[in-house]
């Protein structure tokens, strides 16, 4: 299914050298081209995965589903981002935080400290917050709030697939609820109601 939260463009805008770095396929010249050559990769690399949740929540595990989804596509897939970029925590602190988060969202689990469906978007906020990767940040995070969500018996997130909005206007609720979370972790009511919506 594509993820209608992740904007192309109009399609033909072409991809800077500096955009291809750790490209594998060479063929790839437009954001269009390189979101289909992804999204047909995150499609095969998560097909019948259903980890438990104490597998899921591993930073180990964590890696290799970024690398299952984005292996075919990027070199660096599954390493964690090695600079500084606008957005999420410094580098040299990505390990220690993922470890700390899947830690805390066992004890979450362990002791029902929230509902199923605000465990795994407080995980999902937080894993998004820290930014990992190079790219596919959004995705992996949503993707492995589905598999721990299903994990708990609960259906997958539809993240706002079932609202009739324009692309841009999709992802801008979607971003205004993250931000929501940002500014006070406890207010994840806007991004549950997004994500069941």
């Amino acid at each position: 299914m594509i993820d209608p939260l992740v904007p192309i463009g109009d399609g033909h805008t072409q991809l800077s050298e500096e955009d291809r770095t750790g490209l594998i396929p060479t063929d790839i010249a437009t954001r269009a081209e390189l979101f289909a050559a992804e999204q047909e990769n995150i499609a095969d690399g998560i097909l019948n995965l259903n980890p438990t949740s104490a597998a899921l929540l591993d930073d180990l595990y964590l890696r290799q589903l970024h690398r299952r989804m984005f292996g075919l596509v990027w070199k660096w897939a599954g390493q964690y981002r090695a600079r500084q970029t606008n957005i999420g925590i410094e580098p040299t602190q990505i390990p220690t935080t993922i470890v700390e988060l899947v830690r805390n969202t066992a004890t979450w689990l362990e002791f029902s400290t929230f509902e199923p469906d605000h465990i795994a978007l407080r995980f999902h906020h937080r894993l998004v917050q820290i930014h990992s990767f190079v790219n596919g940040n959004g995705r992996h995070g949503r993707v492995a709030a589905d598999l721990l969500v299903r994990a708990l018996r609960r259906p997958a997130f539809t993240w706002g697939r079932n609202l009739e909005v324009s692309t841009v206007e999709l992802r801008a609720r979607y971003l205004a609820a993250l931000r929501r979370a940002d500014v006070n972790a406890d207010d994840i009511d806007e991004l549950a109601h997004f994500a069941r919506s």
